[in-house]
């Protein structure tokens, strides 16, 4: 194979690719997305120093490259003017991953070494994938605990993102089986066909419309791209036709299941007429969608039970997010690509190559089909192989750019520093300690190291981490409910008991003047409702809280757990009216405009909820809740 040439950072691809559908993708916490965040960032790191000591930078030159920048410049710029930075920032994110993985496949050499990993990582999910069809497998005496799914998921937390990956990994299996059969090695042609039977059997299994319409398109345009005579291609489509419709009219309980895409498609086109040039903006669709909702469309999704993330087209969510100009810039992402397609399938069209090409670009196809039902592109992890087999698509390019370093051993040794800087490797929290892979912590007052995740540093990596720690620290944090008062009845008497004495002894007692007397006696209810509170005693917690807020109407705390109980009764509406009291007398609580923005989030107003998420990280740019929440949101 042509372009087989071993590389280091081809190994570290191929790694990457084998890992990557090992780690199971759960919601929140996101494990196989933080080995791809990783692994392109270690990735990079890598291409970058090694730049700097080969003194020349070579990547491809290719036409992907300048519309890829102006796609990239034009989210930045919105990035920057959008009010609310942190719910742009997921999207922002995923573009900039999907342009390194780019940039890093294009460039990175070893295709043999890019597939294999590649195929070896997606076999295994796939494998994983069928067992969750039948539950639990026992081998000889070894019985392996598989959970029974009607709708397998593999490794991939839900069966759309599943089927998203069969559709890219099935059509390049297939063209290496091609490639394999034409040079005579049927060991490893039969073993790809079998695996691909296999990887077809898990696609029925995770009855995904969209991915099934995506795959036998992807078929489909594999044959035809392949097959040389126009009587031979005119069969293969009629055959292909047939099989589509009989399959259609077996499986019809899938294809009639219940949707509402074309009612989200319409208001959503009603949401981009609103801002028809530049959008609402990068990665606001939730949190502006509510406003355009139509009443059929809520009757069947209620804006309380369900949140629509996302319009179920990518492309029509681009409209709308990003205006006609970035879906002007994202279709001559696409126009360029396949451009490219034409050109180098005319050059490759007498090698045995053309089939590994005409795989590539088959599962590119299937997946750019696929999101017209869906958005498993808006998905970090389906974008990020979407854009992985464009880079090894344009890895075939011959043209390069070369640029010339030409600086000397010490300054080589500076900007690899400065890099490991940058990149966040090494470097200076906010209280001046000195980190080591946000991980190792070395305190200069103290002089005393600590091991413990750190996304308080400057640089790439402590951003990558950031919320994964957030998440972390917030699942060990005790619940409000967890701490008990030891004895909190006897606490309540003695409390009660205070709050009854005469004045003048109360005042002596708590060495308080006249003028004090009030908040004094207000703290005193404060602490009463809280212990009733923590003994679920809602009722007797409100009455207490009332009182103290009668003789202290000035304190924001009492209003504040007003709202907790409310939101605990299911009373948001009560809640939010307290949480909001609470900021009035004290704007700058960070945990009152917390509270306010998860009941918002629950009453399904979602932009007003990210509102106060943004605002929350504006005063406190590590506040875990709200850094987990805005995920929450969008996933």
């Amino acid at each position: 194979m042509k372009h087989s040439k071993i590389s280091f950072l081809s190994l570290l691809l191929g790694l990457l690719l084998f890992l990557a559908p090992l780690f199971p993708d759960v919601q929140i916490a996101r494990p196989k997305l933080l080995v791809l965040e990783i692994g392109t960032f270690i990735l990079l790191l890598f291409f970058v120093v090694k730049s700097v000591f080969s003194e020349n930078i070579k990547f491809k030159k290719t036409n992907f490259n300048l519309p890829v920048i102006a796609y990239f410049s034009y989210l930045t710029f919105a990035y920057i003017f959008s009010p609310t930075k942190y719910v742009a920032l997921s999207e922002f994110k995923r573009m900039l991953l999907c342009i390194l993985i780019y940039f890093i496949s294009a460039n990175s050499g070893g295709l043999t070494t890019v597939l294999s990993g590649f195929i070896l990582g997606s076999t295994l999910a796939t494998l994983y994938g069928l067992l969750q069809h039948w539950g639990n497998f026992t081998f000889f005496n070894l019985v392996i605990n598989v959970p029974k799914l009607d709708r397998v998921f593999s490794t991939f937390g839900n069966p759309i993102f599943f089927g998203a990956h069969l559709v890219i990994f099935l059509p390049v299996l297939l063209g290496l089986l091609v490639y394999f059969y034409s040079w005579g090695k049927n060991f490893l042609g039969l073993l790809f066909g079998i695996i691909f039977i296999l990887g077809t059997i898990a696609l029925y299994f995770t009855k995904t419309r969209a991915s099934w319409i995506a795959f036998a398109f992807s078929l489909l345009l594999f044959g035809i791209l392949n097959l040389k005579s126009k009587k031979v291609k005119m069969i293969f489509v009629g055959l292909t036709a047939i099989f589509c419709s009989v399959f259609i009219v077996m499986t019809k309980n899938v294809w009639l299941r219940h949707q509402a895409h074309p009612l989200i498609w319409r208001d959503t086109l009603k949401m981009w007429l609103d801002s028809p040039f530049f959008g609402t903006g990068p990665g606001t669709f939730h949190i502006n969608f509510p406003k355009f909702a139509s009443e059929d469309l809520l009757k069947i999704w209620p804006q309380k039970q369900q949140i629509i993330n996302d319009a179920h087209n990518e492309y029509i969510q681009i409209l709308a997010e990003l205006g006609i100009v970035g879906f002007g810039i994202f279709f001559w992402l696409i126009f360029n690509f396949f451009s490219f397609c034409v050109k180098i399938f005319k050059k490759y069209s007498d090698t045995k190559e053309i089939f590994i090409l005409t795989g590539l670009v088959s599962a590119v196809s299937g997946i750019l089909i696929q999101n017209i039902f869906s958005v498993d592109m808006r998905f970090i992890i389906s974008a990020f192989y979407l854009f992985l087999l464009i880079g090894l698509v344009y890895s075939f390019e011959e043209n390069e750019i070369c640029i010339k370093l030409g600086i000397s051993k010490p300054a080589k040794i500076l900007l690899t520093l400065t890099i490991l800087f940058l990149f966040g490797i090494f470097g200076f929290d906010k209280k001046s300690n000195i980190y080591l892979f946000s991980l190792v912590n070395f305190n200069l007052k103290s002089m005393q190291i600590k091991i413990e995740p750190s996304c308080d540093g400057t640089g790439l990596l402590p951003q990558i981490l950031k919320p994964y720690i957030a998440q972390k620290k917030l699942s060990k944090e005790p619940d409000f409910f967890d701490e008990r008062v030891l004895e909190p009845y006897k606490t309540i008497s003695e409390l009660e008991k205070l709050v009854n004495m005469p004045e003048k002894e109360f005042m002596k007692k708590m060495g308080v003047s006249k003028e004090k007397l009030p908040v004094a006696i207000a703290k005193i209810y404060e602490k009463i409702a809280w212990v009733y509170a923590k003994e679920k005693n809602f009722v007797k917690a409100i009455e207490n809280y009332e009182k103290s807020i009668v003789l202290n109407p000035g304190e924001p705390g009492p209003y504040n757990n007003l709202g907790n109980i409310y939101f605990l009764m299911n009373n948001r509406k009560k809640a939010i009216e307290y949480y909001k009291k609470s900021i009035e007398i004290s704007p700058g609580q960070i945990d009152a405009h917390t509270n306010l923005g998860i009941a918002y989030y629950y009453e399904g107003l979602l932009k007003e909820a990210a509102e106060q998420f943004n605002l929350v990280l504006n005063l406190d740019p590590k506040n875990e809740k709200a850094i987990v929440m805005l995920k929450k949101m969008r996933e």
